[in-house]
């Protein structure tokens, strides 16, 4: 009897011990066989697992390229805007200074034009200084009597007359301008050949004096110099007639607007007691 009971407590043991190595043996077979699409059912496990994971340092890592390709690329445009930028100061700088250089260029040519209308030699100066206009309406010139400029010397621009020299010195020397107060200069109106005379007034429009009330003057009427004066050559343009009305007396109220914009001179030609050599002739 207790063999019995002995041998059927061994088989119990044996089945104990068998059921876990069948499963173990079940789930090794398992791990070798394949899924359909060819992938053994471990790493379709495992993969299953990981995703997750994968996901999240995917979207960090992809997170972290983006912001570093947005930095580079911030870093990048700013540099390249900062040199476009420079770039396009330069090319301002230049652009006007080509600008500046035709307007000059322009006011040289009309200075040149207007030289060849006198009889007298010349010589071109740049304004370096002026006083204001409430003391004197006076401008300086650089150039003097070393450059053969002398008193009362005619002194235009490339648009007409702008004044005479009042005071000389070796280089450079004083001009007084047409709106001074002091300042007169024989004119004639151009259209009917009336003869007057223009007058400073201190302000930027001039005055034309002794031109009878009976005289046909008109507001657009061009006003040139008579030569009169002795100073300034004849048939230089000075200005054009914006008022003309009867005076009291006996001759007519007349103002003038010089075509000159004497606030912005720059450059003028002076007129020298040499008269120019006549054509095929040369100067000894």
């Amino acid at each position: 009897m207790s063999s019995e009971l002995t041998t059927n407590a061994n088989k119990e043991r044996a089945i104990l011990v068998l059921i876990p190595l069948l499963v173990l043996h079940l789930a090794l077979l398992s791990i070798q066989i394949q899924s359909s699409s060819g992938t053994l059912l471990l790493k379709t496990w495992t993969l299953a697992v990981q995703a997750p994971i994968l996901s999240v340092s995917s979207g960090v890592t992809g997170g972290i390229l983006h912001v570093w390709q947005n930095y580079v690329w911030t870093v990048g445009a700013r540099a390249e805007n900062e040199r476009l930028q420079k770039t396009v100061h330069q090319l301002m700088l230049i652009n006007n200074s080509f600008a500046q250089s035709q307007k000059e260029n322009e006011r040289l040519r009309r200075l040149l034009s207007i030289n060849d209308l006198v009889e007298y030699q010349s010589v071109g100066a740049r304004v370096i200084a002026r006083t204001p206009a409430f003391l004197s309406n006076m401008i300086y010139i650089d150039r003097g009597s070393a450059d053969g400029v002398h008193a009362d010397a005619a002194v235009l621009s490339g648009d007409g007359i702008i004044g005479r020299v009042t005071l000389v010195t070796k280089r450079q020397s004083q001009v007084q301008l047409i709106t001074n107060p002091d300042a007169s200069v024989g004119a004639l109106i151009d259209r009917t050949r009336t003869v007057g005379v223009l007058r400073g007034s201190g302000q930027p429009l001039l005055e034309m004096a002794y031109v009878g009330n009976n005289e046909q003057v008109e507001v657009g009427d061009v006003v040139v110099s008579s030569g009169l004066d002795k100073i300034y050559p004849k048939g230089l343009p000075i200005g054009k007639v914006v008022d003309s009305s009867k005076g009291k007396g006996v001759f007519r109220s007349i103002i003038v607007e010089p075509r000159i914009d004497l606030i912005r001179l720059e450059e003028v030609s002076v007129l020298l007691n040499d008269r120019k050599p006549l054509e095929g002739t040369t100067r000894r």
